[in-house]
């Protein structure tokens, strides 16, 4: 039989509504009968006859060679809806929310295809339904409870964020409603492909409500709130709840919920590492936020009726190694690197920067060698559990004094929370800012040496080894039997609770190897200082000492101010690499770093005091003075060091390559000289 006949059957059958023919005809064609036009004859025949799951798995079977065809789309729409109505969906108000949703991105595309009138007509009736439905749901969620601190837009000004969505990247027939909010209401917007754009735009919205925690110096009206955005292929399943589909809706209210939960900001050029790929069809691990590309100028700033900005950045998934270069290099050097890569996510385009390497020292430890335990062995814990121990000892560094200066000027809010009690919790916090890794230059000097000598993973001699300590805890904490047991595979560290109670029993174990630690570090310390002076003070000129107890370093200028005489300033000399300073933001770091009892190297030095100008012009001649004039914070950092040290000091720092020699002067200026850095013992 001919096609053409037997689709004239097919119609016959249908009008007589004896579809169970249609499918048993069909089901007996042989394979190479079995077109796309036949198969439709099926899906239809199934909805009518109510085997729905049936008429899915068939439109399942055509969604590559038919995404573009309106028709395929309505009866996929059709189909799930049906089966939102089963009896399994009636019992699990989740699962039947998320067909509806389904449902709706179906139709929603379908109706972005210009059908027919008439269908046109059928598919809005079966929209209105579906939201008719969706609303119902949420009206029998209690809910209020848990949304009832949300911070939301007010109602003319999520009009504006709307309308603004509308004009520069859509219309969008379909929203995947938050259920539970208890920050901010995050819904997320789906605009579906066009002719102008033919990929997927998903948008937060609500995520600007929330006015973030932005820098002092810029504008919170300007910077504060925002709203993401990503892209996906045409062929995206958006709306299915497996991962592999899922995770950049998961990406978008987790990144829209990282400055509530970290107190932080995102804006152009953050990046944030997943610490794990998405989704096991990818490698891709972590997050770029970019200015909205292929939209028209404004669409990257929505103006609500009170004047405040909402910035709207997309999201770039990136590779671990492109990670990495953006951290050593900086986003523009990254995207010039990613010129050729399509804005529109592709979970296989190539690895701008596969084999790179970082150029910066590796990590003390990073939270992806221990998450990624987590996944290869399939241990049912929550990836944060890879971050325990070392949230353990950096929360322990924070409250002895053992973070670096920038630390302090950077996160205070962290620095204070910990210290007072009421942060215990920094898991978070080290996944955001440091990205999982516990490094080197996050600690100052005592710091530093001393995560180097207990962390150290080279040495078989070491007394004490951190790694080793917290698994010593775990196997005290659950017992030597079940810490050996196969439940654990051999990570029972990770499994030990994070509360204040392993908190208090690793800090015993952190106590004891730095008490055992310091002496030994102290004297080491000390000889290398007085080495050092002795270069520098040669090549310049200046006579003093290195103080062994820097906690008297204030009370040491003192002295050394009311025994130099008439002939003889002294000033404070810094070693800390920060040589190279240039502005006055940068000198009132070194102000106040030199404020730090555990920087590198301080020493307090005697240099001529007759015609200070002619001395500084003989040994700083490679730069010609500058004027630095002093701004609010100089000027506080100026009373805080006259303080400590009985007048404002002079300030000589400096690393091997360059110097800079900041000379105080009246009304805040200092005069700032630079030369080429210490001169060695043999001339070089």
């Amino acid at each position: 039989m001919k096609k053409r006949e037997l689709i004239e059957l097919f119609e016959e059958w249908r009008d007589d509504g004896d579809n169970e023919r249609i499918v048993e005809a069909v089901l007996a064609l042989p394979d190479s009968a079995l077109d796309d036009d036949i198969l439709g004859w099926l899906v239809e025949a199934y909805i009518d006859t109510g085997e729905y799951k049936k008429a899915i798995a068939v439109l399942e079977s055509q969604r590559e060679r038919l995404d573009d065809d309106y028709k395929w789309h309505f009866r996929m729409g059709l189909a799930l809806f049906r089966v939102s109505e089963d009896e399994e969906c009636e019992d699990d108000e989740g699962l039947r929310r998320n067909i509806l949703e389904r449902a709706k991105v179906a139709l929603a595309r379908g109706m972005n295809m210009n059908p027919p009138e008439s269908a046109l007509e059928t598919a809005d009736q079966y929209m209105e339904r579906i939201e008719d439905e969706l609303d119902e749901l949420r009206d029998d969620d209690d809910t209020d409870e848990d949304n009832e601190d949300a911070e939301l837009y007010e109602e003319e000004e999520i009009d504006a964020v709307e309308e603004h969505i509308k004009e520069y990247f859509g219309d969008f027939p379909t929203v995947f409603h938050e259920i539970v909010s208890p920050d901010i209401h995050c819904d997320i917007c789906i605009v579906p492909p066009s002719e102008e754009r033919n990929y997927y735009t998903l948008l937060t919205m609500g995520m600007g409500a929330h006015i973030m925690d932005i820098p002092k110096e810029l504008s919170a009206e300007e910077y504060g709130r925002a709203e993401l955005l990503i892209c996906l292929p045409p062929d995206w399943k958006v709306g299915e709840n497996s991962e592999e589909w899922f995770w950049p809706i998961s990406l978008l209210k987790n990144l829209a919920r990282l400055p509530i939960n970290c107190e932080t900001w995102l804006g152009w050029g953050h990046s944030v590492d997943n610490q794990h790929p998405f989704a096991d069809t990818t490698e891709l691990a972590g997050s770029l936020l970019v200015y909205p590309e292929n939209v028209d100028d404004g669409a990257e700033t929505c103006v609500l009726p009170n004047g405040d900005t909402v910035n709207f950045f997309e999201i770039i998934p990136l590779y671990r190694e492109e990670m990495n270069f953006k951290i050593d290099n900086d986003t523009k050097s990254l995207l010039e690197k990613m010129r050729d890569v399509s804005h529109i996510v592709d979970i296989n385009r190539p690895n701008t920067l596969e084999g790179y390497r970082s150029q910066k020292r590796p990590p003390v430890d990073s939270v992806s060698d221990h998450s990624r335990k987590i996944f290869e062995k399939k241990l049912p814990l929550d990836p944060i559990n890879g971050c325990n121990h070392i949230a353990i000892f950096m929360r322990w560094c924070i409250e002895h004094d053992l973070i670096a200066p920038e630390f302090y000027r950077d996160c205070p809010e962290v620095v204070e929370g910990v210290k007072s009690g009421k942060q215990t919790d920094i898991r978070e916090f080290i996944l955001s800012f440091f990205g999982g890794d516990l490094e080197i230059y996050q600690l100052n000097f005592l710091g530093a040496g001393f995560a180097h000598d207990y962390y150290n993973w080279d040495r078989d001699d070491a007394p004490h080894f951190y790694p080793s300590d917290v698994d010593d805890y775990a196997e005290h904490y659950f017992g030597t039997e079940k810490y050996n047991s196969e439940e654990f595979q051999d990570e029972a560290y990770m499994f030990v609770p994070f509360d204040e109670e392993y908190y208090q029993g690793m800090s015993k174990y952190i106590e004891r190897a730095f008490l055992e630690f310091y002496p030994g570090f102290a004297d080491y310390q000390h000889r290398c200082s007085v080495n050092t002076f002795e270069v520098a003070s040669s090549a310049f000129g200046f006579e003093g000492s290195v103080p062994r107890h820097f906690e008297q370093i204030g009370q040491e200028y003192r002295l050394a101010a009311k025994a130099a005489g008439a002939d003889r300033s002294p000033l404070l000399m810094v070693i800390d690499g920060g040589g190279a300073v240039t502005d006055r933001e940068e000198f009132a770091d070194i102000l106040e770093d030199a404020l730090n009892p555990f920087l590198e190297t301080i020493a307090i030095v005697n240099i001529p005091s007759r015609d200070l100008m002619k001395w500084a012009e003989e040994h700083f001649d490679r730069v010609s003075p500058e004027i630095l004039r002093g701004d609010s914070r100089v000027a506080e950092l100026q009373r805080s060091t006259a303080e400590a040290f009985g007048s404002v000091p002079a300030v000589l720092t400096f690393d091997g390559d360059s110097s800079s020699l900041f000379m105080p002067l009246k009304d805040g200026q200092y005069v700032r000289f630079a030369g080429g850095g210490v001169i060695t013992e043999d001339g070089e």
